[in-house]
């Protein structure tokens, strides 16, 4: 029979090994006669009591040990979007480091779909012992749960936080043949043909996602969304000429707007990135304020009830490997920069993004329902 772990403070199973010790000694006193004969007779046997806590004894003991050679098999990492975009490529870079930090082999196991539920949901149902954790980005965390509004999880109850691990841009792109040079003429030449701007993303519920219909209610333009499973293939469907125009992470489609094979928009966030230095943020490009809170990153979380002391090893691996070069400059070139927070600061990120996205359900009303019958903004 399998035993699940239990968290315990030392202070608490100190204590309980003092009090079944002492137990253990006053009933191997009894037993051995030191109790007079009528207070025996008086006294009732309780061997299932004894039992009880010789089993406790065990369960705490297997609990504060639980650490103890971890990890011990391989790990299963999920990651909830399709291989090949952003978060895929990160998550195979961390994959990698974590593994020589803990001498353990990470798995890296793609599950996409409703954007990045099926992949989170996945992680919650998983066994709580460290051998199942979720490289999330942050639409599973945030807009995809308040975009489904019965989300099959919590994921400010039912994930913890161990590290946010890095950011990228998120980027507004387009193919050559859309004929405009910019943002404001693409918007210029949907007013004219409510038809024409076709938009992927990397689905339904997705930061990106949220993003477009801002843009779209600021606007007054009918951005048609066109909803891929992975910023990858909505990269791809742009250069295969299926949308005009992609809002998504920088990683898949830096290549190409290097290559000049997509045009780079606008980023949208407050200052200009790195990255792409030319490229103006969303309001520059459009004169438009409150479309700069949709930058994309990722993290690592566990099932909510994953012992302390195995968070504590997964922290700890995670913390060396932030601090490497080697991880920072490789992620820089897809277009990603390290962004190390840990714990209850993580913690407090993946709650303000919950609480972002839940206004952005009032404000613009974009829910699963809403979807599909949006026209043109009034």
């Amino acid at each position: 029979m399998e035993t699940k772990a239990m968290n315990i403070e030392p202070a608490i199973f100190s204590r309980l090994c003092k009090c079944l010790y002492g137990y253990s000694r006053r009933h191997r006193s009894l037993d051995s006669g030191a109790e007079p004969a009528s207070a025996a007779a008086s006294r009732p046997r309780t061997p299932r009591r004894r039992l009880a806590l010789l089993c406790m004894a065990a369960f705490v003991c297997g609990g504060a040990a639980h650490a103890e050679g971890y990890p011990s098999r391989p790990i299963r990492m999920i990651v909830p979007y399709a291989a090949g975009g952003g978060i895929d490529a990160t998550a195979r870079l961390f994959a990698k480091a974590m593994a020589q930090q803990l001498h353990a082999s990470l798995i890296v196991e793609n599950r996409p779909g409703a954007g990045g539920m099926i992949g989170a949901e996945a992680a919650v149902r998983a066994a709580p012992d460290g051998y199942t954790v979720l490289f999330s980005g942050n639409p599973e965390l945030g807009s995809s749960p308040r975009f489904y509004g019965h989300a099959p999880y919590d994921p400010t109850k039912d994930l913890r936080p161990v590290a946010m691990v890095a950011e990228s841009p998120t980027v507004v792109v387009a193919s050559p043949s859309l004929q405009a040079a910019t943002l404001r003429d693409a918007l210029a030449l949907g007013r004219k043909d409510p038809t024409l701007l076709t938009v992927a993303t990397a689905g339904v519920g997705t930061t990106h996602h949220f993003a477009l219909e801002a843009l779209r209610h600021k606007s007054g333009v009918n951005l048609l969304h066109v909803p891929y499973k992975g910023a990858a293939p909505a990269t791809m469907a742009v250069l295969g000429g299926q949308t005009k125009m992609a809002i998504v992470g920088l990683p898949p489609a830096w290549p190409y707007i290097k290559s000049g094979r997509l045009l780079a928009y606008a980023v949208l966030q407050p200052k200009r990135s790195a990255f792409l230095p030319e490229v103006p943020t969303i309001e520059q490009a459009t004169g438009m304020k409150g479309l700069d809170a949709f930058a994309t990153w990722y993290g690592l979380v566990v099932p909510a009830r994953t012992p302390d002391a195995v968070v504590a090893v997964l922290e700890q691996a995670a913390r060396k490997v932030l601090a490497e070069p080697q991880l920072a400059q490789a992620l820089a070139v897809q277009g990603t920069e390290v962004q190390p927070l840990f714990g209850a600061d993580f913690g407090r990120r993946i709650q303000h993004e919950w609480e972002l996205y839940g206004e952005l359900v009032k404000q613009y009303g974009i829910t699963a329902e809403h979807e599909g019958k949006a026209g043109p903004a009034k």
